[in-house]
This record gives C-alpha cells, structure tokens and sequence, in this order.
C-alpha cells in the first residue's frame, strides 16, 4: 500500500482543516495519525493536495493577520494588578503590529532604511515619503 492511498479523503479534509486552524503541520499530522514524510511524499506527487495544504497555510495567516490588526487598531484589554490582585485594564495597542501592517501592505514606501544623516549610526527609520528639508 503506497502512503498516498492510506490518506482517505476525510483525512486530507481533516488536515486542511487543522491546518487552516492552527497553522501547525505537527499538529494536523497528529489529528490524523500520519508522519511527516508521508505528508511531505505526497505534497510532492500531488499537485492538488498541495495546493488545497498552501490554502489552508493562507487561511491560518489571514487570520493571524487580522488579529494583528484588530490588535494594532482596536488594541487589546490588559490587566492591572495592585497587591496581587486584578484591580482593573488597560487598553494596550501594538504600535510595532501596525509597523508590520504597514511595511507589508506598502513596502515600497514603509520599508526600513539606514538613515543618511546617521550614517555612524545602524538604527532603522521608517521612510514616510515626506522630505526632511520640506521642500519636496
């Protein structure tokens, strides 16, 4: 028996679906009882199953994208504790989530570059599109 014909539909359904859920191959092997080379042997040989395991991939980033970005624009609720003891929250947002957003919706114009006027110095600033001068 070849490892590709031990894969029955409802587990390669149930794979993707791990998968899309968790974006964890190990964890989507273990959820269906098979080992990583057989996966990775038949990813080779099938074409569609390889793409239906790139689209559970891209389910699992979107959704880690959106939460990133719920993160950097709705923020999030974190606890405050005086004396052992939650005593309220406080609204926290990912400034550094939205630098991400940003750098990988706009590259061109978010990506990080050595700053010409530090050349001594190796920090990373966040180019804007706006002149320093002020007359471009």
């Amino acid at each position: 028996m070849t490892s590709a014909s031990r894969w029955t539909p409802g587990a390669k359904r149930r794979f993707f679906e791990v998968i899309a859920e968790t974006g964890n191959v190990s964890e989507a092997l273990r959820a269906v009882g098979r080992s990583r080379r057989q996966a990775y042997r038949l990813r080779a040989t099938d074409a569609e199953f390889a793409a239906r395991w790139d689209e559970a991939v891209d389910t699992a980033v979107d959704a880690l994208e959106a939460e990133a970005r719920r993160r950097a624009l709705d923020g999030y609720d974190e606890p405050v504790f005086y004396r052992g003891r939650e005593c309220g929250q406080v609204r926290r947002y990912s400034d550094r989530l939205m630098e991400l957003l940003l750098r990988g919706q706009r590259p061109e114009r978010y990506r990080a570059r050595a700053d010409p006027e530090a050349a001594s110095d190796p920090t990373l600033i966040i180019t804007t599109g706006i002149d320093r001068d002020g007359d471009g």
